[in-house]
Order: structure tokens, then sequence, then C-alpha cells
């Protein structure tokens, strides 16, 4: 009699103290991961709220906004003990992270300490499973009463964020929504899920562009330092239903080997966990490398945090769809069988019906294979973060770098301090010199930045400053090289233009902290990539602006003046493609401040272009998809297992610009307009306009032409008015990439139809960070053309210089074109 009352009273207060909270499907009406149900941000960020006023488990915070103004949210879940003293462990394991504590606090700490597991949900917004398990997650852990559970709550402080991208999220719901039951069901979206990036976003980890990035560095690297980062995904190789680490092949080596060893270890326990539950089709060490740097999973290995990438199987949206065992491939395309059981695919998947349910499911294995770890070894992980920093400390105080260094006298000193803000927003120490110093044999001057390489995240400041060389894996000795999984060479310092100089050897000098590093307000200066701003708001206040022939923005109309600077009118062609390359070209137009109008197929086809434009710029993208789009009637990628009626494009998104579109382009450059052209773009003026440039890259073979995302290095001709303001060498970002021949004999090639290179692929030694192969293909060719065409020209990129927001020393590339457009010769 007495146990059963101590039963009753026991469950009682876990009652109490879970608040009585909400179920799911009480708040939602349906359970998160029903068929043909999603829960949208809105919804999904009440809930959590909710959650929050009904159990003291359980602190909702917004720590950010998004880029169209939406709270950005984290739930702090533990036990309610822990909750009350969250500053407590936040600054222990902050000084834990940082290498900051004695040893002998070390001990104490990560005796008491909590661990810090983070996890979020709706990264990529048409991966939606994650989104809809978070509910399902938090209600578990606010009431969930197994000893695991409230092992983990007493253990562990969980960082969870429901919906990392919530303006991509309320999109791809609501646009489901639209056209749930209709022959559109599973139509992609038109639009990017985020304003500039779309898929791009998990691109942006070192480079710190977009507000959401922003918001979450900071959670990571500058204030909670959690010591392992889960980031969900949803598109796992197929016929596996989710991949898991182990990454695959290579390990980049300023990742400590440790950290990966332990995600190798978390990847164990997660797979064993999924095994015990009887689920197939996990998979390991294929497609996802340990290389590269920039994602939410791969940047926190540079900072000692065990980052940890799933991959479950989705389909389109939240609606089921069926497998037969017969459309089961023999192997998935790394060779590795997909019928029989392998090291790494140890219970295969047989096919049948899969649901949003079976992804839900899915990730919450993975959720609580990660938690129990984390709940069982909070010691481990939490004096792992210390010993990896005092680690990284002391191998950078040997020297060899000992310290980067970057000095105030640059050719853009905007970009060199537009480079060390985002390094800080990364979590990286800067310090700025006091006074005259002497290091490596020359002389700085008061007011340089120094990063010392002695600091707890030694790795991620080496791995942006040092140039790339990607290791050639084969198959056997003469197999083709192993492709990375994104890009190959990323060095950032080369990517902004940025001067700076690595010191080996220990050095003195009066130091201080750097603070917030901003850069200056922009001035009319044509080196520098802020000029621009300071131009275009110069333009807007009705000030007269004017360059002389070396490119300098003159105010007033002195002598030396040869162009008078006009405010451009400025289109960017937007497809019904959702085209990320387009999103960053209008990041890089918004950054700098010109205005410019979405230009639509109905638009371009209407033709008028040049009485309304004065440049029109097609961001990369294939000649096939600028003509014709996604073609009316057509079924779209999602279109597979029987539901190809589900998958067709709405009427408004179909076709392209159509042969209309592309004399309406080229009677828009012969009335004197600009036309300009981001790589494979160049091929529809070089293909379908008489301009006499043709290309000259052939991908394939042994031998041929690849650029799996690299760093190159041209020459240019800065005499030119599209060069302005750049250095006679410099580096471009390459991914695939074309280069350019003129055709034209010397005696046509004048006049209304010259074509003249502006930027050249250096003769020689034309990698500078990354991997290459069929370097002579290039060398020594045209990497960017003018070609004038009647009273127009047609501007041929053979890369983007606008690359993801990261290439900031060839942004005056496209900013000179954009203003030469609009220019009027004196």
């Amino acid at each position: 009699m007495l146990s059963r009352r101590l039963l009753t009273i026991s469950l009682l207060f876990a009652l109490v103290l879970s608040g009585a909270a909400t179920p799911p499907k009480e708040h939602f009406g349906f359970t998160p991961g029903d068929d043909y149900k999603l829960a949208d941000f809105e919804q999904v960020a009440s809930y959590f709220h909710k959650l929050a006023k009904e159990s003291p488990r359980i602190r909702v915070e917004e720590f950010g906004r998004s880029a169209e103004g939406r709270p950005m949210l984290v739930a702090f879940i533990s036990s309610e003990a822990n909750l009350k003293r969250l500053a407590h462990w936040k600054e222990m394991n902050r000084k834990m992270a940082l290498g900051l504590a004695s040893p002998e606090e070390a001990e104490r700490y990560a005796r008491e300490g909590k661990a810090i597991v983070w996890i979020d949900s709706g990264l990529h917004s048409t991966e939606v499973a994650p989104v809809q398990h978070a509910p399902r997650l938090a209600y578990t852990m606010v009431t969930g009463e197994t000893e695991e559970i409230k092992r983990i709550r007493e253990k562990v402080i969980l960082m969870q964020v429901p919906v990392i991208n919530p303006d991509g999220h309320q999109l791809t719901a609501e646009w489901y929504r639209k056209n749930l039951g209709t022959p559109h069901e599973l139509a992609p979206l038109p639009e990017l899920y985020q304003k500039y990036s779309g898929h791009d976003n998990n691109r942006d980890y070192f480079m710190m562009n977009l507000p959401e990035t922003r918001a979450v560095s900071r959670m990571l690297f500058r204030e909670w330092y959690p010591q392992i980062v889960y980031n969900q995904h949803q598109v796992a190789p197929f016929p596996a239903r989710i991949f898991i680490p182990p990454y695959a092949e290579p390990l980049n080596p300023n990742i400590a080997p440790a950290v990966m060893e332990g995600i190798n270890l978390i990847g164990s326990v997660m797979k064993e966990r999924f095994l015990r539950e009887k689920k197939p089709g996990v998979i390991s060490y294929v497609n996802f490398d340990g290389w590269w740097n920039g994602g939410l999973r791969s940047a926190p290995a540079f900072h000692n945090m065990h980052g940890i990438l799933t991959e479950t199987a989705g389909y389109v949206y939240a609606t089921p769809y069926e497998v037969k065992p017969s459309e089961i491939p023999a192997r998935f395309q790394s060779g590795i069988p997909a019928r029989e059981p392998s090291i790494f695919y140890p219970m295969p998947w047989k096919g049948g019906r899969w649901a949003l349910n079976d992804a839900v499911e899915y990730i919450l294995t993975a959720d609580m294979a990660i938690l129990d770890l984390a709940a069982r070894q909070p010691d481990y992980f939490i004096k792992k973060a210390w010993l990896m920093a005092r680690e990284q400390i002391e191998a950078g105080e040997k020297g060899g770098p000992y310290a980067y260094v970057v000095a105030p006298e640059q050719h853009d000193a905007s970009s060199a301090a537009e480079m060390v803000k985002r390094l800080q927003m990364g979590g990286v120490e800067v310090q700025k010199a006091a006074a005259e110093f002497t290091a490596g044999g020359k002389q700085y001057p008061a007011g340089t930045w120094v990063m010392k390489a002695g600091q707890a995240f030694r790795g991620y400041l080496v791995d942006l400053m040092e140039p790339q060389k990607y290791p050639e894996i084969r198959i056997g000795e003469a197999g083709a090289v192993k492709r990375p999984y994104d890009l190959a060479g990323w060095t950032l310092s080369m990517q902004m233009g940025v001067k700076v100089d690595r010191v080996d050897e220990r050095f003195e000098a009066a130091l201080e902290g750097a603070g917030a590093v901003e850069p200056a307000a922009p001035v009319l200066d044509h080196k520098q990539n802020a000029g621009f701003v300071a131009l275009s708001r110069a333009l807007k206040n009705g000030g007269k602006v004017y360059r002389a022939g070396d490119g300098a923005f003159l105010a007033g109309k002195p002598e030396a003046a040869r162009w008078e600077v006009t405010q451009p009118r400025v289109a960017l062609y937007k497809p019904w493609t959702a085209n990320m390359d387009a999103g960053w070209t209008e990041w890089v137009l918004d950054t700098f401040e010109v205005g410019f109008t979405a230009l639509r197929n109905a638009e371009v086809k209407a033709g008028g272009l040049r009485a309304k434009y004065d440049v029109i710029i097609l961001a990369q993208q294939a000649v096939q998809s600028i003509l014709h789009g996604q073609r009316a009637g057509s079924r779209t990628g999602a279109g597979r297992y029987g539901a190809a009626e589900k998958s067709q494009p709405r009427p408004e998104h179909a076709g392209g610009i159509g042969v209309g579109g592309v004399e309406a382009l080229e009677e828009f450059v012969r009335a004197g307009g600009t036309l300009v052209a981001f790589d494979t773009a160049a091929e529809l003026p070089m293909e379908m306009m008489d301009i006499g440039v043709s290309g000259t890259l052939r991908t394939g073979g042994a031998a041929g032409w690849m650029c799996p995302g690299s760093l190159l290095r041209v020459t240019v001709d800065n005499t030119h008015p599209l060069a302005f303001g750049m250095p006679a060498e410099a580096i471009i970002t390459m991914t695939g990439g074309q280069a350019f021949e003129v055709t034209l004999m010397k005696e046509y090639n004048q006049g209304k139809r010259e074509a003249r290179a502006v930027v050249n692929y250096a003769k020689q030694n034309l990698l500078a960070s990354g991997w290459l192969q069929g370097e002579r293909e290039a060398a020594g060719r045209a990497a960017m053309v003018e070609a004038k065409l009647g009273d127009g020209r047609v501007v041929l990129f053979g890369f983007r210089p606008q690359f993801r927001g990261q290439s900031f020393g060839t942004f005056k590339l496209l900013l000179n074109a954009i203003y030469l457009g609009s220019s009027k010769p004196i």
C-alpha cells in the first residue's frame, strides 16, 4: 500500500515538474510527421513558447533575426536545477573550450560540468523532416521519465534550435499546402529558401555573410562552445535511409585527429543504436568528406567540436512514396553493394513504403544516441575540449606559424577589415599593435592586426590563412582522383585579396585586444570595394562623380575626367528555378547599395529592354535552363516512384526566355546596353550572338580540364575600364569554369565588333589553392572578355566574380561593369 502511494506521489511530482506539457498533436491538430501535413515556422515557434510556459525544464530565447526579420529561437532543455544555473555552466564551458582553465580547474569542471549538445533543424528548408521532428524531441525531453531521459536532463544541457532557417521553412510549408492535391504537389520551390543563398546557406560558415550564419556562429564559437554540434539534413544517398559518420576521405590536416576520432566514436554509437532498433539502411563513409571548411557541421570540427551530420532519406515535402525491390540498385555510386551487407552499410534497406514519419523516427533515434552518449560521459567531452584547446595553444606558441600579420597598408583596406571582422565572428582572437614592431625581419606600424597561432581555434585560423593542397586519392595507381564533396581550396585571404604575412618565429610586440573590428566609413577610392558604396551614396544624394583615365573617382568635374558616372539601371535575371548564383549576385548588389530590378522571363521576351535598363546580369546557369526553364507539363526531378503526375511545375513558373528572349537581349546590347554573363551563362551570348568569342575548356578524360572549386592565379589588364582599381595580379575562385578565345580576324576585331581580354589565366603556376587537373588547357588564356556588339557590350566571365559572396578580390570586376554601363564619355 505504501509503495503504491509512493509511486502515485512520484508520478504526481513528475507531472508537476513537466508542467503537464501539451503534446504536439494537441497543439498542431496532427502529429508532426503525419502524411501530407507540415507544421510551419509560426506553429513550431508557438509550440516551443507554450512548452516554456508550461515546464521549468525548458527555456526559450531569441538569439537572432533572419534575413526577412523572423526570430531565431533556441530552446535550452535540461533539469530545472541546471537551467537555474545556466550562466554558471556557460562560463565554465567557455573557460574549458578556450583553454583558460587551470589544470586544477579543468579537473573540477570536468567532474561537475554538464555536457552541452547543440541540435539544429531545418537549415535546408525543403528537407522538411528535421523541423517536424523538433516538437517531438522537445516534448520527449521535457516530459519523459525513463532512466535514460532523466540521466540526459541531469548531465546534459540540450541547445535545440527547432527552425534554424525560419524564412525558408515558412515559405516551404506554405508552398506545399498551396499545391497539395494538385498536379504541382511535388513541384520545386520557384524561389530561394534563404533570401540570398538558398542551399548555400550551409556554405557560409567561415564567410559569415548571412544574418542567420552570424547569429549561429556567435552562439557556437563566441558564447556557448558546445562539445557536440548536430546538424540535421535529409538527402541520403539512395537507397540508404540515413547517412551518419564516419565521413569519407580525405581528412583536413587542420582538424585535430582526436576530434575526428571523437566524431567516428559518436557515429559508431549512433549506428549501434539504429541496428538495435532494427532500423535498416544506415550508411557511412560515403560522399560527405572530412576536408572542407565552411558548413554548419564542418566548421565546428576546426573549433575542436564534434560536428555531426546526418542525411536522412526523404522524398519531397510530406508526401509518402513506395520503392519496389526491383528499383534498388546493385551498388551505390561509391561502388559499395546496395543489396548486401557491408562494413559501412551493415543492414541494407530492401525497399517499401517511406513516409515523413519514418524519417522523423530515424532522426529521433540519432538524437537519443548522441544525447545518451553525452549523458554517460560528460566528463570525457568537457575535459577533451580543454585538452584540445591547450594542445592548439601550445602548438601555436612553438611557431611555424607563430602568427599571421595584416598590415594597415593594403591594396583594398576595406576588404582587409572585412576579412578580420569575419575571422572574429568565427571565434579567432585578433590583437592590434599599439606601437611599431618587427616580425620575420619586417617592420610593421602601429595599428597592425596580429592573429597569433597560439589560440584555442588555431586549426580554424591556419586553415583559412594557408593554401589548401587537396590530396589525390585514387582507386588504384591510375584511377581517377576522388573529387571533393564541396570546394578543394578556399584560402580566405586569397579570395578577399588581402595581404597576410605568415611569421614562423616568435617576436615581441606591444599588442592589445583589437575590439570589434569594423571597416572605416567608405570613401571614394576606386581601389577599395567600399569605394563603390561611397559612389552609390554620392549619386543617390544628387552628387556628381566622374572617373579619370586610370579609373579614379573624382568629385566635381576636373580636367582629368574621362567619364561622368550616373546611377545605373540594373536588371538581374531571376529564373523560376531558384538560382543560388543569382541570389549571391543579389547579395553583392545589396551590400554595395546598387539598386536593381528582378528580371523575369515574360519581361525578357516582351523586349524593349534598353529603354528600361543599362545593365542586365545573367548569373551562372546552363543555357538550356535559361532558354527553357522547367517545361510545362513535364515532371520535375521529384517525379519518381509513380508520382510523375504530381511533379509538374505551375504554369506561371514554366518555361524560360526562349529564342525570342535571346533576340531581345541581343537587341538590348546593340542599342547600347551592357550584358554581363557568369561562367556557364556566358555560353548563351557566345553561341547565340555574333560576338566572335568561343570557349576553349573541355572537361573529362584522364587529362582533361577539371577544377572542382579551387583558387587560381590571373593577370589583370587594369588599364581597361572594366578592371580599374584591380591589382595587376589577382586570385579568382573557379568551379568548373571557362576560358575564352577571340575568333575574329584582326581586321574585323575593331570598332563595334572589338573583343578584348581583360583578365587572363596565369601562364604558369596557375593553381593557388585546392586542386586542378589540365592546367595547360587554361594557362595564358582569357578568363574575362569584353566583346562589343553594336553600341553596347557583352562582358563574359569564365568564373564567378561574386562566388558565394566570398571573392571580395574580384567584386570590382562586376561593379566596374555595372557603372561603366551607365557612364557617359566626356
